[in-house]
């Protein structure tokens, strides 16, 4: 089983007014905890790792971005 990973996908402004059927699709390309941010054009969740190509895919995604977490180093 793939690791889940937290992504930020931008929505091309043109497609603005397709953002819920881009959400149903990315959602049936396997993403999850869906968070939308219609008024920014952002749509953030978690997917396999090995899905992300998917929903790059997607018409109407102008990119996928994986979430990094920085974490300060302790002494």
């Amino acid at each position: 089983m793939a690791d889940k990973i937290d992504v930020t996908i931008r929505i091309e402004k043109s497609d603005q007014d397709r953002m819920d059927e881009i959400i149903d699709a990315l959602k049936s390309n396997g993403l999850d905890h869906v968070e939308s941010h219609k008024r920014f054009m952002i749509v953030n969740g978690t997917v396999n790792a090995d899905a992300v190509d998917a929903l790059r895919k997607v018409r109407g995604v102008a990119s996928v971005r994986e979430d990094r977490v920085y974490k300060t180093q302790t002494r």
